[in-house]
């Protein structure tokens, strides 16, 4: 719970993230700051975690409660607030209009480019849980093939309910041999840090498209597919005696501590405790 800070003080900072060229997250609170009208050269898709804040768009002032998403196109002139002594607290992802383009391809959109929003504020508790996915993992130096399945859950949902005018995505049938062929490419290759893009194009579909078929198939997503398979191979390298920094690294996780916490999601205890033999 966030609590009343009469101390509370600016703060921002930016995440570039490495295999994600034109995707970048920012991280603000602001206090006293406020913005005069300005626009980006970007789409900005964003979650407000906490406090509050206010912004004027489109001739209107919106306010950005807690658990609302900011949705700006490029050009959109906007201002911006904080309404509180706690702050403005959110999250903002940066796509530039190519990367989106690509991403929009992801989810086989065919509808006109550039895309708007049929709003610039929204309360949407689905796309608000997605972004919290994305940020988490982009944060945590997630793999790429995770990082962009949630991406496209969030475009995902963009076009669906947020993207002027609406589009509706195809159904998800049955295709056995390409989740198979997939499958067993993760399975060699669980190591490898794949884009979503490389698996989709391997057997012929799109990504958005592999990512549900997959799911349907086998109840996970590649991304999660991919971690399972390196956590496994992970636990035989330790049983063997490698260290955990080693393991990690054999495997593909970009350091100990992701391990140590996809470790725990699958077997239920840390790397550490799990050689020991307890979980306490």
């Amino acid at each position: 719970m966030i609590r009343r800070q009469d101390n509370a003080v600016d703060f921002v900072d930016f995440l570039r993230c490495p295999n994600l060229d034109g995707l970048e997250v920012m991280r603000a609170r602001w206090v006293k700051h406020s913005f005069r009208p300005h626009a980006h050269d970007f789409y900005t898709v964003s979650l407000n975690y906490a406090g509050g804040g206010a912004f004027d768009c489109r001739g209107t002032l919106r306010d950005a409660m807690p658990g609302t998403c900011n949705l700006m196109a490029p050009g959109e002139l906007h201002t911006g607030r904080a309404t509180c002594r706690v702050g403005w607290i959110y999250r903002n992802l940066h796509i530039d209009p190519g990367l989106l383009s690509t991403l929009l391809l992801g989810v086989e959109y065919h509808g006109p480019m550039p895309v708007s929003f049929k709003a610039p504020l929204a309360r949407d508790p689905l796309l608000a849980d997605h972004l919290r996915q994305v940020f988490t993992c982009l944060e945590d130096g997630s793999s790429l093939l995770q990082n962009e399945s949630l991406l496209l859950l969030v475009v995902e949902r963009l076009v669906t309910d947020h993207i002027a005018p609406a589009h509706s995505l195809g159904e998800v049938g049955w295709e056995h041999g390409a989740v198979r062929q997939v499958r067993d490419w993760l399975d060699a290759n669980f190591e490898k840090n794949v884009s979503i893009h490389t698996l989709a194009a391997l057997v012929g579909l799109s990504p958005w498209y592999l990512v549900r078929v997959f799911r349907k198939h086998l109840g996970v997503p590649p991304h999660r597919y991919q971690t399972i398979a390196r956590v496994n191979r992970a636990r035989a390298l330790l049983l063997a005696g490698a260290r955990i920094s080693e393991a990690a690294d054999s495997v593909g996780f970009c350091d100990q501590s992701h391990l140590n916490r996809c470790f725990k999601s699958v077997i239920g205890i840390a790397p550490g405790k799990y050689l020991a033999g307890s979980a306490s």
